[in-house]
């Protein structure tokens, strides 16, 4: 189970956040019974540039098995404070535009319901591999 973890500070290592899922993934007591133990499978942090807004977000994508200890994680680090900023933990969802649930059938167009889109069709997204999200050190590897 994929578990999407928002609003990461800017100087997050891969590392940093792999230590933080993994703090919750050790085995406690829960009423007499152990809670399930997780293997942390991967781990990604993705960079969202936003252009018109100026802003960069980072957001962490960690793949845990099995799926009862996902959910065990996302209860135990929603809300909590990773290196001082408070951090949202849920399921992450996987999207397509061709499975828009607005979209009632192919030949007709998008009816929405909403006063505005929330999609952001300009932002730019990537994958860090390692190392720190923070933009000044990018800038200075990739020159």
């Amino acid at each position: 189970m994929e578990v999407f973890i928002r609003r990461l500070p800017n100087s997050t290592t891969r590392l940093d956040l792999m230590q933080f899922i993994s703090s919750a993934l050790k085995p406690r007591w829960y009423l007499l019974q152990f809670s399930p133990v997780g293997n942390l499978m991967h781990c990604d942090i993705c960079r969202i540039e936003d252009p018109h807004n100026n802003q960069v977000e980072y957001h962490g994508i960690v793949q845990i098995e099995p799926p009862s200890a996902a959910i065990n994680v996302i209860k135990q680090l929603n809300g909590e404070f990773f290196k001082s900023k408070k951090v949202e933990v849920r399921k992450f969802f996987r999207r397509s535009i061709k499975r828009d649930r607005r979209r009632m059938s192919p030949t007709q167009p998008i009816t929405d319901q909403r006063r505005q889109d929330r999609r952001r069709p300009y932002i730019h997204t990537e994958l860090l591999a390692a190392g720190v999200t923070s933009d000044t050190l990018i800038a200075h590897s990739g020159s």
